[in-house]
């Protein structure tokens, strides 16, 4: 019983980790892609 709730655990933790490294570098992405548009708004 012990070891499936750490199992489960450890599975939440895992998929909460990768949710997070996801949105962290889709946000970077977006930023990026905010930047370049600024930039090309100031060459116009």
């Amino acid at each position: 019983m012990f070891a499936i709730l750490t199992i489960l655990a450890a599975l939440i933790s895992g998929m909460f980790v990768l949710t997070v490294a996801s949105s962290v570098s889709l946000m970077q992405r977006e930023n990026e892609d905010i930047k370049s548009m600024a930039h090309r708004r100031e060459l116009f």
